[in-house]
């Protein structure tokens, strides 16, 4: 069975990459290549998110308020130095999954690790 985690690093990170890179570019003011160390990505990667090359679901992530607020905040964190990315990725899957980005349908054959794991240590 395929794990949520699959679909959130295929489908939805570079969709919100995507979004970060653009605002930290247009926003902060960042060069490709500092954008580029911010995000722990190639500053050709943020050239292909600058240009709309990577990200699916980029029309869906905008077009949720509550996501983008909380977008624009973790990005205004990773501007400064305060976090990484890499440390929101369950906070990431959380909200994207809650803020209903994802169909019913598509996220009923998926299961979540944490999910799995929370349920084997409370039956402990």
């Amino acid at each position: 069975m395929k794990v949520f985690c699959e679909t959130v690093f295929d489908d939805t990170l570079p969709a919100i990459r995507s979004i970060i890179t653009n605002e930290l570019v247009k926003t902060y003011g960042f060069t490709q290549g500092e954008a580029a160390k911010k995000i722990g990505i190639t500053q050709p990667a943020v050239s292909q998110y600058l240009n709309g090359l990577r990200g699916k679901r980029v029309q869906q992530i905008t077009s949720n308020k509550t996501i983008m607020e909380w977008i624009k905040s973790i990005t205004s964190e990773i501007a400064s130095g305060d976090t990484k990315l890499h440390e929101k990725i369950c906070e990431i899957c959380n909200r994207t999954r809650d803020g209903k980005i994802y169909t019913e349908k598509e996220i009923d054959p998926f299961i979540c690790l944490l999910e799995i794991y929370e349920g084997k240590k409370a039956r402990k």
